[in-house]
């Protein structure tokens, strides 16, 4: 008996840190592996967050635009302001219109156009809209970050076979219109994207009382696509 118990030998102390040894290099390497699968799957992710960012930026540009009338309105001095108004060529460009067709969800007492302002501020693309078209009121303003990661946001627009950087126009031309715009925006990772809008042609006139007339086209309040999406 005492012979068959003396034959039993264990594991040595160099064999238990061998296995140890191969145990902890097989360990790192697979928390190695789990690592680079975690932070691809993190940048894969944020990847996928930027893109749709992207996306829903140039689609909710895409609706002002397309739904954008030549209606008439008071600035924050009284005064009447351009239908469009927009600058390429300053330290913050922006452009400022109105569009039709604002949904009303929570069905308040509202108009369904509304004024609207993209401004390049910094890095990025601020929206500003108001809850009244005649801005001479306090407090009605509503901004919020559109795009981030910017590095550039132009704009042309197309008027007698000429594409002209800014639209600023005054006195009797405050009711012209451009036939198409150009919005290119340069981001940090995705490059120069652009988008061009045509735009209809809308009979514009100024009445007695000064006040632009309705405007008949796409996205326009009597238009009967004004409610489509």
């Amino acid at each position: 008996m005492n012979k068959a118990l003396t034959k039993a030998k264990g594991f040595t102390l160099t064999e238990v840190l061998i296995a140890l040894f191969i145990f902890s290099v097989v360990l790192a390497g697979a928390l190695q592996v789990f690592n680079f699968i975690q932070v691809t799957s993190d940048a894969n992710e944020k990847q996928i967050q930027r893109l749709r960012e992207v996306q829903l930026a140039f689609r909710q540009l895409e609706d002002d635009i397309r739904h954008m009338v030549p209606r008439d309105r008071r600035n924050s001095f009284g005064d009447r302001a351009p239908l469009l108004k927009a600058e390429s060529q300053s330290a913050n460009n922006y452009i400022e219109f109105t569009r039709a067709n604002w949904r009303n969800h929570a069905k308040l007492k509202r108009s369904n156009l509304q004024h609207v302002k993209y401004e390049f501020v910094d890095d990025r693309i601020e929206r500003h809209h108001w809850l009244y078209l005649d801005s001479a009121r306090e407090g009605q303003e509503m901004s919020r970050d559109f795009l981030t990661q910017v590095e550039e946001f132009k704009m042309e627009f197309l008027t007698e076979d000429t594409w002209k950087k800014d639209w600023l126009v005054d006195g009797d031309q405050r009711l012209a219109m451009p036939e198409a715009i150009k919005v290119t925006i340069v981001l940090k990772d995705f490059g120069e994207l652009y988008r061009l809008f045509p735009l209809p042609k809308f009979e514009v006139a100024a009445d007695d009382a000064g006040e632009a007339e309705e405007p008949q086209g796409p996205g326009a309040p009597n238009d009967p696509r004004a409610g489509r999406n």
